[in-house]
């Protein structure tokens, strides 16, 4: 009896340490990270969430688009949108147009590989410039 215990605890402990399987350390492509560009008009928004990948890629993103940030209005939330053909040369856009040149629009999102890891996580706002005034 002593002799199969003996057995099992150094087979747990074998287990535990990850020493009886065979494959190597884990050489995995690193995670994709990604950068956030903005442009403001009059017209529209536009919010471009840029790879550092030429590979194209699949990512999800969950993303809530606001109106007139002080108040918080909401105007849109998507859930988990796959977006295909992703890289630095076809990142991921949203163009926001403006109802009004002087509103602000902000943009929060959250980005995904296929296999669920966060990639990026960002709140962006945009507002109009305060006017400098310029001498008569």
């Amino acid at each position: 009896m002593r002799l199969v215990l003996a057995c099992l605890c150094i087979a747990a402990a074998l287990l535990s340490a990850g020493c009886t399987g065979e494959e190597g350390p884990f050489t995995g492509q690193a995670a994709t990270e990604f950068r956030s560009e903005t442009a403001g008009y009059d017209d529209r928004v536009e919010f471009r969430f840029v790879p550092d990948s030429d590979e194209s890629g699949t990512y999800s993103a969950t993303c809530t688009i606001e109106r007139d940030v002080s108040w918080g209005t909401t105007i849109e939330t998507r859930e988990n949108v796959r977006y295909e053909g992703i890289s630095r040369a076809s990142p991921i856009e949203f163009v926001v147009p403006r109802e009004d040149p002087l509103g602000r629009v902000a943009l929060e999102i959250e980005i995904r590989n296929a296999a669920g890891d966060v990639l990026h996580r960002s709140r962006t706002s945009v507002a109009p410039a305060t006017p400098v005034p310029t001498p008569p």
